[in-house]
Formats: C-alpha cells, structure tokens, sequence
C-alpha cells in the first residue's frame, strides 16, 4: 500500500470512538435527563397552576358574564400580557423557543453564507482537497460545505448546522498562517480536523442541540459537557492529521505572528503555576478546557483530558 492510499485510509469506528473523551457520553446523557426534567417540570407546573376562569381579568369576567359590554372592554396588549397567567407566559415562551430554534439556526446559516466565501476546487484548493480527505477518513456521507469569512482580526473556526446539512466557518485570518505568513498548512488542517470531528461526532447537528437546548445553557453543566466534545475532537484530529495539535491550538491563542516563538517545554513547565481555586473556577464554567490543561492534553497525545 502507498503512502498515498494509506494517508486516505478511512478510520474505524473502533478508532473513532477511542478517540472520544471517557466522560463525553455521559455528559450528553445527562444534558438529555436535564432537558426533559425542565420540560416536563414546566409543563406540569402549568397543568397544576392555570384556574382557566379565575386567573382572567375582572373585566373580562364581567364581559363574559354580560356579553353587551363586550364593546366597553378595552385591555392594551401590555396589560393583557401582565394578566396573563406566570405559568402559561413559561410554556408559551418554551413552545416559542423551540419553534423559532430552526427558524433562528437557518437565519444564522444565512448571515455567515452571504458575507463569506466558499472554499473550492478554485477557492483554496489544498484546503478544500484537506477537507474533502479528513470527511472520507472520517466516514462522512458528505464532503461538508467549507466558508472563509472576515471577522477582524479574530482568529477562531466553527462547525455549525441548519436543519439537515452541516457547515464549518473558517475566519480569514486563521488562512493566513498557511497563505502568507508561515505557509503552515500543517496548523490549519488540525483546526479543520477538529471541526469535522465535531460533525463526525455529532456535535454540529439540529437534533443533537435540540434534544439539550434547554440544558446545555445551564452554568457548569453545559460548560463541561462542551469541554469533554472539545477533548473529543482534538483527539479524533490528532488521529486524522497525524499533527499533535499544539502549534494550531497556540496560533489561535498567540496570533498569526508569534505563536510559531513559544517553546512549548517552556510553556508548559510554567503551565503548572497557573492553578488554584479561581483558576479551577475559570476553567469549571468555561466552554473550553483552559490553554493548560488542553495543551497538556495534546502533548500527552492519548487518553481523555481533564474536565476539572
């Protein structure tokens, strides 16, 4: 077998999901539990607490009472909604949350889509050929849709979703470090990689995010959940890439110009003085695990990160 064939070898599920941070599944589990508990909580709150006809405003009862001083009622839109019983305000704001969830997600689609370029065959042709080999050792049915916008000066990529197909966001500075000032296309592609892996894996679909959307706001809760996909997908691209991840992980955090400088046996030695309870309490509500511990996590290469 070549280089070639083997480089484009598709990985295994078995591999796949040795990748996948020990606690992930469960987080997610519990992020499901929590958001089924709101929702019935809320809806049984609701049915125990609405008296239909006594929580109604007097002069609505007076209307129905006397029909002919139906013309005399005259509620403004704020007062109606002030009397309009706290319980059902809760589940008419529930039910609205989620029937404006694909209706918000495609909105979003569309903002990024119209200001963003689209990476192609023409348009960046070694980072498409990347994206369009990472989707096929991952196993994904479809090469995603790849964007390359400007964010001023913000250097980060995405993975996101509509309904039924799944995109990824690359900000125009992140594609410097491999066009202009490092030619290091070695970086970008673990960015990628790690944005695929949140597809492969789930992460970056409707259903995955309608089936938590409640939860995963929730502090501390949501945030490790979100730390253990982050521990997951930089894994699964060390696993792609063959690239330990730290270079690309320093370019987003040093910037385009100096993260190439930092001696990475430096960092992390004087990584360890950067503890104790405020730094325990940062990274406990934070959506990604701290530079430290995730940099620990890439150079050890293996195993699951620490979520605290």
């Amino acid at each position: 077998m070549s280089f070639y064939e083997q480089d484009n070898i598709e990985l295994t599920k078995e591999e796949i999901e040795n990748c996948r941070h020990k606690f992930e599944k469960k987080w997610y589990g519990i992020l499901l539990f929590i958001n089924f508990a709101i929702i019935i909580t809320v809806i049984a709150f609701c049915i125990i607490n609405i008296h239909n006809y006594n929580t109604l405003p007097d002069t609505l009862k007076e209307s129905f009472s006397d029909p002919s001083s139906y013309a005399n009622v005259v509620i403004s839109p704020t007062s109606a909604l002030s009397s309009f019983p706290t319980e059902l305000q809760l589940l008419l704001a529930g039910i609205v949350t989620i029937i404006a969830f694909p209706f918000g997600v495609n909105l979003y689609y569309a903002k990024y889509r119209s200001r963003a370029i689209k990476i192609t065959e023409n348009n960046f042709p070694e980072v498409y050929y990347n994206i369009a080999k990472y989707s096929h050792k991952l196993g994904l049915k479809r090469v995603p849709e790849a964007f390359l916008i400007q964010q001023n000066g913000v250097m980060n990529a995405f993975s996101a979703f509509i309904v039924r197909k799944q995109y990824i966001e690359i900000d125009s500075d992140l594609f410097e470090i491999a066009y202009r000032e490092y030619n290091d296309l070695e970086s970008i592609n673990f960015i990628i990689a790690h944005e695929l892996a949140h597809i492969k894996y789930k992460h970056a679909t409707f259903y995955y995010n309608l089936f938590i959307m409640f939860s995963t706001v929730l502090p501390i809760i949501g945030s490790t959940a979100s730390r253990a996909r982050e521990y997951s997908c930089d894994r699964l691209a060390q696993k792609v890439t063959g690239n330990n991840g730290v270079e690309a992980m320093f370019s987003l955090f040093a910037g385009k110009h100096l993260y190439k400088k930092i001696d990475v046996h430096d960092y992390i030695n004087n990584s360890n003085d950067i503890k104790g309870f405020f730094v325990w309490c940062n990274n406990l509500v934070s959506s990604h695990p701290i530079l430290p511990k995730r940099i620990r996590a890439l150079v050890k290469g293996e195993g699951s990160g620490d979520l605290y």
